[in-house]
């Protein structure tokens, strides 16, 4: 037995040894501090769905001849008259910087071998799919120039990395010619202080595999947003081509818009990432630096920007507040109460400018003047969207004036301002045949009949509807009406579905009780773009039309470019927080995770598990539903931490017993809440740190 164990001891240090030394061989973004995490927090079966490829260079999956298309060509590519051109198929989205090793062998003057880009299938060629802006004209391609016989090594310059693509092109220009790639290989620039871009610090795993995939999908989304700070897009646009060398704001880590573009810290999609990236990589460093850029450019009335730099977009009200809301999250998961702590004059000024918009004799936020938004159509004065925004900035001001210590009484002033709110916006904006929310005042005059997908989701998520309430219940029911088989159109901007604005309606509908819901419009419209043949199939779209093209925003901004659409978008990336706050069931409402919330919702799925962590340690929960409808669960949270268990009454009803860590518990010792309508059931308990197990049967 002592040989045994040595040998197996052995084996075990070996192995450990090995692992380290592979981890220790990645590496970050060229010459940026490694300040990620070295390994995954929960390594396991689930890790098959990861997208996040395991080392910083990568090479394509496949190539094809782009004229006949056909079976993939194998070993070193020809090019010549025959085969001008081929496309590379790297398998997922990709982004950084390209090196090819190609050999010349004849040409009869000046050549080049040209090279385009693409996210999306539809603009595979030798034309670049839209990226730097400028929609008057398409990105082009770049070039390696060749003038005689030889093998040469093209590197991509770092100015024109390129942010986000699945398809590279290349083809030969110029003079006759003839030679052959041998090798193309591509360097990743994001997650630039990553040496391991597989060490998720989260992880969600169901029996449902789709949705396992989703969530992945969205978790590399996020990857693919965190880019160093001198690698944004340059604005304004160059005259040709596109730049992405532009300064984007502070630190070694960014959160950003897209990959591809803008490339560009945007508030409003931080509102979506910061939570799912806090439960899927763990990485709020990229949130913070993006948070104290915004701060930084703040304006002497308070106002916070619409966008970060190099854009520098002004004048919204709404994207404002996602940015004093996004402070907010990220105290929460991080419990930096220091870095609120040094910008609270800053937040108190933001806090000060929307005051001095409410219009008292409607007890609403007027936005007139502010009225930039995330590319609806029509924005009035009253917008529904921005009255749920302002809501939940002052619930969320008043939490952060309490951790800071701030003794001026503002945490109850606005709190109280946040109650009279609430009752203006319901009498106000609420539309009671309809069961949601008119889109302002000014649309319910004018008899346009509008009600939001923004305005009525958010209602539900930020609380100003209570969620166990038939308001809520009409609300879910209400949004279900713009529901087509592949995405939930958006009202305020007919054609299009926004998984922007449906993060928000899947987690509306989960507070609503309607976890059935959620998973079919996760499936149906996430699932639809993963599946997508022509898309990327590993990220998460910014948007797309009901007719399933890719031209989102096409009669909305975006000049009828199609090509211009982002593939990889982190405000779409709701389905990371959904899945694992509200279906797993398992979130934190204390700084840092000091305290917690463990509230599962089954739908159609007979198991899930997932995990986080914070600075106080792991969270990890897991459930199984048994064929009778009872169902066990295990948890463990760091100790000395405290939570609430809403916990379902089965399904099945008549008499069931409660097992906590193998003692049966008495009917007096939980409360019994009934949630929408009587249509769920929970157990209502208080919980305690460690490693804990529940059965209920």
């Amino acid at each position: 037995m002592a040989i045994q164990s040595l040998t197996v001891s052995f084996t075990y240090i070996v192995w450990v040894l090995v692992f380290l030394q592979d981890v220790l061989a990645q590496n970050c973004w060229r010459n940026t501090k490694c300040t990620g995490p070295q390994t995954a927090a929960f390594p396991g079966e689930w890790e098959s769905n990861l997208f996040s490829p395991s080392s910083r260079t990568v090479t394509p999956k496949a190539v094809y001849n782009l004229t006949t298309g056909g079976s993939a060509l194998v070993g070193t590519v020809s090019l010549d008259s025959t085969q001008p051109s081929v496309y590379y198929d790297f398998g997922l989205e990709v982004g950084g910087v390209v090196t090819i090793d190609f050999s010349v062998s004849s040409v009869d003057g000046e050549g080049a071998l040209g090279i385009a880009f693409t996210e999306a299938k539809d603009w595979i060629g030798p034309f670049s799919d839209s990226s730097s802006g400028e929609y008057e004209r398409n990105d082009g391609a770049l070039y390696a120039n060749f003038s005689s016989a030889g093998n040469y090594t093209y590197v991509m310059p770092d100015e024109q990395l390129r942010g986000g693509f699945r398809y590279m092109t290349v083809f030969l220009v110029g003079a006759p010619s003839s030679g052959s790639i041998n090798n193309v290989s591509l360097e990743l620039s994001f997650q630039p202080t990553w040496s391991n871009l597989q060490a998720y610090q989260g992880y969600f795993h169901s029996n449902d595999e789709l949705l396992n995939k989703i969530w992945y999908s969205g978790a590399y989304t996020i990857q693919t947003n965190a880019l160093h700070p001198s690698t944004g897009r340059v604005w304004p646009a160059p005259d040709s081509q596109w730049e992405n060398n532009g300064n984007i704001g502070t630190g070694d880590t960014i959160n950003t818009d897209g990959a591809k573009r803008d490339r560009t810290v945007w508030p409003g999609d931080m509102g979506v990432a910061i939570p799912a990236a806090f439960y899927s990589t763990g990485d709020i460093e990229s949130a913070r630096n993006s948070l104290a850029t915004l701060y930084s450019i703040q304006a002497d009335n308070g106002l916070l920007p619409f966008s970060g730099p190099p854009l520098l977009a002004m004048d919204s009200d709404t994207y404002h507040m996602w940015t004093m809301i996004g402070m907010y999250n990220y105290v929460l998961y991080s419990g930096d109460v220091d870095f609120i702590r040094g910008l609270w004059s800053k937040y108190l000024a933001g806090m000060a400018f929307l005051t001095k918009q409410f219009d008292s004799s409607l007890g609403l936020l007027n936005i007139t003047g502010y009225t930039n938004d995330w590319g609806r159509f029509n924005v009035d004065s009253t917008q529904a969207s921005a009255q749920m925004l302002y809501y939940r900035t002052l619930i969320t001001g008043s939490a952060l004036a309490t951790w800071v210590g701030d003794t001026t009484g503002v945490n109850s002033t606005w709190l109280e301002a946040a109650a009279e709110l609430q009752k203006a916006i319901n009498s106000q904006l609420w539309d009671e045949k309809a069961g949601a929310f008119d889109d302002s005042i000014e649309k319910r005059e004018n008899n346009t009949s509008l009600y939001p997908q923004d305005g009525n989701a958010l209602a539900i998520l930020f609380g100003v509807v209570n969620a166990t309430s038939d308001q809520a219940l009409d609300i879910s029911t209400s949004l279900t009406k713009n529901w087509t088989p592949i995405g939930a159109e958006s009202p305020e901007l007919s054609g299009e579905v926004s998984p922007f604005i449906s993060s928000f309606e899947i987690q509306a509908h989960l507070l609503a009780g309607q976890a059935q819901r959620a998973l079919d419009l996760i499936r149906t419209s996430w699932g639809w773009y993963l599946n997508n043949e022509n898309g990327t199939q590993s990220t998460m779209i910014e948007g797309y039309l009901v007719d399933g093209t890719f031209g989102y925003r096409h009669d909305a901004g975006y000049h009828e470019v199609y090509s211009y659409t982002s593939h990889s978008h982190g405000w779409a990336t709701g389905p990371v927080t959904a899945l694992t706050e509200y279906v797993l069931g398992l979130s934190i409402s204390g700084l840092a995770g000091s305290t917690w919330r463990i509230a599962p919702q089954f739908g159609d799925l007979m198991h899930a598990e997932g995990g986080f962590t914070t600075s106080l340690g792991k969270y990890y929960l897991n459930w199984n539903v048994s064929s009778d409808g009872g169902y066990a669960l295990e948890y463990s949270v760091p100790q000395g931490t405290s939570g609430v268990l809403a916990l379902p009454v089965p399904s099945r009803g008549g008499k069931y017993k409660v097992e906590v860590d193998g003692k049966e518990m008495t009917v007096n010792q939980w409360k019994i809440a009934a949630i929408a309508e009587g249509s769920r059931h929970l157990y209502i308990t208080q919980g305690t740190g460690g490693e804990h197990r529940i059965e209920v049967s």
